[in-house]
């Protein structure tokens, strides 16, 4: 298990990352659509390959999905502090 490897290496664990991916979503949805989904987010998933955001509203999710490529760029910018490369996995939404 590389990724978990990599989180104890560099000394990064999953809270962290979640944290970082909840933070951002939220922070693009406000910006760009004036909406608060805290509420609406209901988990975020690491696995070796993908990373799933799970929301309570269906609306919201194709929202997300709508947001993708501004959601990945800021999460790039924003993981290329800590060395940790988000593009090898890919973001689902569910």
């Amino acid at each position: 298990m590389q990724f978990w490897n990599f989180f104890k290496k560099i000394n990064i664990n999953d809270t962290i990352i979640k944290s970082i991916i909840f933070n951002t979503i939220i922070e693009i949805f406000l910006n760009e659509k004036k909406i608060d989904i805290k509420k609406y987010l209901i988990s975020i998933k690491i696995n070796k390959n993908f990373i799933l955001i799970k929301t309570n509203k269906p609306i919201i999710t194709s929202e997300l999905l709508l947001l993708n490529e501004k959601i990945i760029n800021l999460l790039n910018k924003k993981f290329e502090r800590l060395n940790f490369d988000i593009s090898k996995y890919e973001i689902k939404y569910k």
